[in-house]
């Protein structure tokens, strides 16, 4: 019994501690705020593209291909990896060359557009 009321003691503290901890951004919160924002979902995370050019510190330069964009839609149901708001399918994501997994490279119509993942904390 000590055991049990132990356990579940723990659980509760975990439980409580988890709400503290934030989440990334989804698809669904960030449509939410701007339903015109160009995001796309990779590796369960939202990345949206730089327009600024002073936020593009680095020049990256591409590395690996690691897919191609599935779906298009703005919607934020089922939004998953893959899928973007403003990308056309076909659309081809690359990682950078150092390998930084918060930036990804989009190639598209012979441009190169950056992209950065939404992280909280």
């Amino acid at each position: 019994m000590k055991l049990l009321i132990s356990n579940l003691m723990f659980l509760l503290v975990l439980a409580g501690c988890s709400s503290a901890i934030p989440d990334n951004p989804t698809a669904k919160s960030i449509l939410k705020e701007n339903p015109q924002v160009d995001i796309l979902q990779y590796n369960q995370l939202i990345y949206t593209k730089v327009t600024e050019p002073e936020l593009i510190k680095d020049n990256f330069i591409k590395s690996d291909k690691l897919g191609e964009i599935k779906k298009t839609t703005t919607s934020s149901l089922f939004f998953k990896d893959f899928y973007a708001t403003k990308l056309p399918i076909g659309t081809e994501i690359f990682a950078t060359d150092d390998q930084n997994t918060y930036t990804l490279i989009i190639e598209l119509d012979g441009d190169q557009r950056i992209y950065k993942a939404l992280i909280e904390g």
